[in-house]
């Protein structure tokens, strides 16, 4: 019998935590054919079903079962050895994955990445832009920024200014609505449907407009401002991305900043590489630097 090579095993466990092909083909960046065409050659290599097809997704058969932990182990030992393996590059050439929100991406970082590029050129970056929290022990990325309390304790973090947000509508808007009083005018722009309970309920009704009704939801902050934008109604938008827009107030009744921390996280095997530690530094220093448009006070 042929032994699995490691691309079968990373197959094997992407499906396992995605739960369906398509999404196995998505965390491993791949084709849903490719991932479909491996797990059948699996199957057939051992005669016998990994996993068994449910509505709700794919769930482990016995034999899929018994090869979890001995496929999470082989998973374990190759990615150390990456790690380590770049852990050693002291060069400042080469490519470096970073994972960040799409607003930072949008807002903020991109001038800094370009003043970056310019005094390494052989440095390539590569920005992952996205919500979802890349998993920096499996090397999804090299760096990450989040916004978090706290970073996982195995990571290497260091702390970014706390993000201010604020109460922003267009000046017409706020013209031509009430916001206090029986029966406001005003709306709220909401994140979902379901946010009775939360942070942004606890800012809700800590704010000056308490009594303001929503009407609209969106959930993409980028998109959010745009809707403010259009005048669809007001919301708590993060400082360094409204105070850019002309088009926007912050709204007078409401001076309250609500601030989110949030770090630059990389793994320590990581530490030791220069071009890694040297963007980090670069990055943390730069964004640091910009902390009164972060934290609102840049136009007081």
């Amino acid at each position: 019998m042929k032994v699995f090579e490691w691309d079968d095993l990373r197959i094997f466990l992407a499906i396992l935590r995605g739960r369906s092909v398509r999404a196995a083909a998505k965390l491993m960046g791949v084709s849903h054919s490719t991932v479909s065409r491996r797990l059948q050659a699996m199957e057939s290599q051992l005669g016998i079903k990994l996993f068994v097809r449910h509505p709700e997704g794919f769930v482990l058969t016995e034999i899929g079962e018994a090869m979890v932990e001995r496929a999470e182990r082989v998973e374990s030992e190759i990615l150390s050895m990456e790690r380590e393996i770049f852990g050693r590059d002291a060069t400042l050439s080469g490519p470096i994955r970073i994972s960040m929100p799409p607003l930072i991406a949008q807002y903020l970082v991109m001038p800094f990445i370009a003043e970056f590029s310019a005094l390494y050129p052989d440095i390539q970056i590569e920005i992952d832009a996205t919500y979802d929290i890349a998993n920096l022990t499996r090397r999804n990325a090299d760096i990450a920024i989040r916004f978090q309390t706290e970073p996982e304790g195995h990571l290497v973090g260091h702390r970014l200014p706390d993000f201010a947000n604020a109460l922003y509508a267009t000046p017409n808007y706020v013209a031509n609505n009430s916001f206090t009083g029986q029966n406001p005018t005003g709306q709220w722009i909401n994140w979902q449907r379901d946010s009775s309970r939360g942070t942004l309920a606890r800012w809700q009704a800590d704010s000056d407009f308490a009594q303001c009704g929503t009407r609209h939801y969106v959930s993409d902050p980028s998109s959010q401002l745009q809707a403010v934008k259009a005048e669809l109604g007001f919301a708590y938008l993060f400082c360094f991305m409204a105070d850019q827009e002309s088009a926007l107030i912050r709204m007078q009744l409401s001076a309250k900043f609500k601030f989110v921390p949030a770090w630059i996280l990389t793994h320590p095997d990581l530490v030791s590489t220069q071009r890694v530690r040297v963007f980090v530094r670069f990055l943390r220093d730069a964004i640091s630097e910009r902390r009164s448009l972060i934290q609102g006070t840049e136009k007081d």
